[in-house]
């Protein structure tokens, strides 16, 4: 960034109903920025009429305008929260994305903001992502490439991540692009934030699914899995770590998991795949890294997980 024309310019929508942390998460990565003395960027919290809204969890936040449609190109940040819905079908809304979409800033979204991007038609035709829990609302917009178990996507002008915390994520991100990787890294340790997650929000979720099991064997079995998809995690092999028979095991997985060990097993290293075929790997050795061993288990994997060849997945998403 070249701070000698002054700061990035960020304007973040607010609105009844927003999720607090896609807008503090992102905007205290900002501001960690300007640590010591820097100037590279200037938020702006902006209302549809410039008056004070109520977050999701009952913090009154002030606005400092009005959203306007031109802003001399400055990136309008839009968070997600309960509220996305209200602003879902505000033509007004639209009309001022439609505009900046034309403008030079970046269009970003947290969580479910990709929502109203979607719904003013900016994301038509490329790949963006937004919170797990929106997948059904996803399918209102069938002409957006979805991939909902990417932490973030960035496609040009439009940045959009998974929610909440990886608001966090995508600022980094911009950060680095901006600034360079060592304000990126000085940002994520006064944060004490990793400066790149790997995987993808299934990740996080098969972690979530190791803290929530009933008992603490299962709990660290799942954690070891996570940790390790490469081991010899054979029924038999789940078992003996477990120290439980075959049948218990299997029984405790269904019930806390819905699936099977092998199942578990299998996703488990379909997301490991995935987080390596983003690099430069041969693909043998992706398999053999993610646990697979061979090739051909991978492709079958990938088969059933996403009814698409490995060789196109690759293509469409690496």
């Amino acid at each position: 960034m070249d701070n000698s024309i002054g700061p990035r310019k960020i304007d973040i929508l607010l609105f009844d109903g927003v999720n607090l942390l896609d807008v503090a998460g992102p905007v205290q990565a900002f501001e960690a920025a300007n640590f010591g003395g820097h100037n590279r960027y200037q938020t702006r919290f902006l209302s549809l009429d410039g008056q004070p809204v109520r977050a999701s969890c009952g913090m009154r936040l002030i606005a400092d305008a009005k959203l306007a449609p031109a802003a001399k190109g400055a990136d309008l940040l839009i968070p997600g929260g309960q509220g996305v819905d209200a602003l879902i079908d505000n033509s007004s809304l639209h009309h001022i994305i439609q505009n900046r979409a034309r403008s030079e800033g970046r269009l970003i979204s947290v969580c479910s903001g990709a929502l109203v991007l979607a719904a003013a038609g900016v994301l038509d035709g490329i790949r963006a992502t937004t919170h797990w829990s929106r997948a059904e609302d996803t399918r209102n917009y069938p002409n957006v490439s979805w991939d909902l178990d990417r932490i973030s996507i960035t496609q040009g002008k439009f940045h959009t991540s998974a929610g909440v915390t990886t608001g966090i994520d995508l600022a980094l991100a911009l950060i680095q692009v901006d600034c360079g990787s060592s304000v990126a890294l000085s940002v994520a340790r006064e944060l004490v934030v990793q400066l790149r997650r790997t995987g993808g929000q299934s990740q996080y979720a098969f972690h979530l699914a190791g803290q929530f099991a009933k008992g603490e064997v299962l709990t660290q079995l799942i954690e070891k899995i996570v940790a390790a998809p490469h081991l010899d995690w054979t029924l038999e092999a789940l078992a003996e770590e477990a120290g439980m028979n075959a049948r218990t095991l299997t029984r405790r997985f269904k019930r806390d998991t819905n699936e099977t060990p092998a199942q578990f097993v299998e996703k488990v290293r379909v997301d490991h795949a995935r987080s390596l075929l983003s690099g430069k790997q041969p693909l043998k050795q992706v398999a053999v890294d993610s646990g697979f061993g061979d090739l051909q288990r991978m492709r079958r994997a990938f088969q059933r997980r996403f009814g698409v060849h490995l060789s196109d997945y690759r293509n469409m998403f690496a």
